[in-house]
């Protein structure tokens, strides 16, 4: 294998790395509670890469029959963020929350540190989207508004 040729096997293999760790930082993961998912997203966030989690949770609920998406930021904090500031972030947010609106989703956010609470405020971005403290209130509030509760068998 000549060097022209081993630079573009790795470079094949650099892509499919990256499209594993895209993956695997923002899973869609099904939630107990019928029509409902749950996105946790990680590790370093760039508008870019936002974009991306953006895109490919439309794409989970246009193919997916599904009522409620709680995207947890528990992992988000502002050392995460890599060329991209709280501001920035707080767009693409409302970006996020506007787009799973327009079909059909209701969003719900939890796991937002105090600062990007603070960024969105002083930003004036209005998210309409309901909020929690914590993936388990969330899930709380779904199984309470759907009528379901966990019983002893």
């Amino acid at each position: 294998m000549n060097k022209d040729e081993y630079i573009k096997v790795l470079e094949k293999r650099v892509e499919e790395y990256e499209a594993a760790i895209a993956d695997m930082t923002a899973p869609i993961i099904p939630s107990i509670i019928p029509q409902t998912i749950l996105v946790p997203i990680t590790g370093l966030l760039m508008a870019e890469r936002f974009e991306k989690i953006t895109a490919k949770i439309l794409k989970h609920i246009r193919d997916h029959d599904t009522e409620f998406a709680i995207i947890d930021f528990t992992d988000i904090t502002v050392d995460r963020l890599e060329q991209m500031c709280l501001s920035e972030l707080g767009e693409q947010i409302r970006n996020l929350t506007d787009s799973i609106n327009l079909m059909g989703v209701k969003p719900y956010f939890v796991g937002m540190t105090p600062q990007l609470i603070k960024e969105i405020i002083l930003s004036g971005i209005e998210l309409n989207a309901e909020t929690h403290a914590n993936f388990q209130a969330a899930l709380k509030h779904l199984m309470k508004i759907n009528s379901l509760a966990f019983q002893k068998i």
